[in-house]
């Protein structure tokens, strides 16, 4: 028995089955596939009680994927069936966490088969495809909503338009702009020389559209994402009511490129950035010890959260251009991290941003959550598959951290905090 039989990707979802003999061992199966038809499964041994019965929620399992009572274990703790981590590496992203298949066997004999669909958004969500005016991106919104409160939500390096995670928001009252700014049509094929006035243009152009309260718009990324919404809300003050992001950096970064330049623009002129190591000064840094050495390798993928530290300490003439003057920002602010972020140390971030506000005598409702065990991917949905696989970074392999109980902890909680947070608009 699974109630809701049709929840959204957001809810929980309840797990009992019934009419077994008393204290009889179960074993439940959850499987879904990626868009490459590979299957993702995760598994929990149960013993029923003694009317015959197992709850999900409510009973730790005997053994499995995941050990701890937790009514979404089954479906955070999905992992690969197969050995090919390269070919999975970048599934997690496509998986179809809508159709998913309880198996449920009694040595090894299977006894029933139960699909679950849950909804990707509500029923009562309306898309619309923007291409006007110099913006690029998706707008979702309920179907009746008027002069509501309203999310522009950015990508990070991966560019692109993050529809997935908005059209959730849009399904909890809000109209949301999923928001293109390269790796698009008619936008920058790379994040690099992005001018800051797009943005701008973007908020402008929102505000007007009869679905939006043009006082009550917020702007939420991921990683670069959550450095350009600390950015504009620093550069453009009175445009938003509210800013989250996860996973930031405090500081303006380049565009990563061999011969770098700045990511964003102002004006026309390069908004200054701290550098990043090159290759040399990597190897060099490496064999000085200053930086552990990985292989960046499937088997000894890279963990560049030290070399960021490390490039922090090496560029420390440049840190106070490129820090985020976070203390002209006007409005609330959400910063989340993960304390095992491998890919750049964003808990010392979050903490910076704080402690600049701090300093310099904002008044603004700040507040850096920061969990233990995640890492860097923990801006998604509650339940989504948790595990830290290596993920390509160009032509060698990296780790975005933390295990799959922190990040399955930290997807949950953030949500909610996210949620929490919007409300106040």
């Amino acid at each position: 028995m699974v109630t809701p039989q049709h929840a959204l990707l957001d809810q929980h979802v309840d797990i009992s089955v019934v009419n077994l003999l008393p204290h009889a061992q179960i074993t439940i199966v959850a499987t879904c596939y990626d868009a490459y038809k590979k299957p993702w499964s995760s598994h929990a041994v149960f013993k029923a009680d003694g009317t015959g019965a197992v709850h999900v929620a409510t009973q730790a399992p005997l053994s499995g994927s995941y050990t701890s009572i937790d009514a979404m274990g089954l479906f955070w703790s999905m992992m690969p069936t197969d050995t090919d981590v390269a070919g999975h590496t970048m599934s997690k992203w496509t998986l179809n966490l809508c159709d998913i298949t309880l198996s449920i066997f009694a040595h090894d004999k299977l006894l029933v088969q139960k699909k679950i669909h849950r909804l990707p958004v509500a029923p009562d969500i309306e898309k619309r495809i923007i291409r006007e005016q110099g913006v690029v991106g998706t707008l979702f919104y309920p179907k009746n909503i008027l002069k509501g409160p309203a999310v522009i939500v950015v990508p990070g390096s991966g560019g692109g338009i993050p529809e997935n995670i908005s059209q959730l928001f849009a399904s909890h009252g809000y109209a949301v702009l999923a928001l293109g700014y390269f790796g698009v049509e008619c936008l920058p094929e790379q994040l690099s020389e992005i001018p800051l006035e797009y943005f701008q243009n973007v908020m402008h152009w929102l505000k007007q559209q009869p679905q939006v309260n043009a006082q009550k718009i917020a702007l939420m990324g991921h990683s670069r994402g959550g450095e350009l919404v600390l950015l504009l809300a620093a550069t453009f003050p009175t445009e938003m009511a509210a800013v989250i992001a996860y996973g930031t950096p405090s500081l303006v970064y380049g565009d990563f490129a061999p011969h770098e330049k700045a990511a964003w623009t102002l004006k026309g002129q390069p908004v200054p950035f701290l550098p990043n190591l090159s290759e040399s000064e990597t190897l060099a840094a490496t064999q000085a010890g200053h930086v552990p050495f990985h292989a960046g390798t499937l088997a000894d993928p890279l963990e560049e959260s030290a070399t960021f530290l490390y490039a922090m300490k090496k560029f420390s003439n440049k840190i106070e251009a490129a820090t985020i003057p976070v203390e002209n920002i006007t409005c609330p602010v959400l910063i989340i991290s993960g304390d095992d972020d491998k890919l750049w140390p964003a808990t010392l971030h979050g903490n910076r941003v704080l402690e600049r506000l701090d300093t310099r005598g904002s008044t603004i409702e700040r507040k850096h959550v920061h969990y233990l065990g995640a890492g860097h991917d923990i801006c998604m949905f509650p339940h989504a598959p948790s595990i830290d696989l290596p993920v390509p970074f160009g032509p060698v392999w990296g780790l975005f951290g933390g295990t799959a109980e922190g990040n399955a902890r930290a997807h949950k909680e953030s949500w909610n905090e996210t949620l929490n947070f919007l409300k106040k608009l």
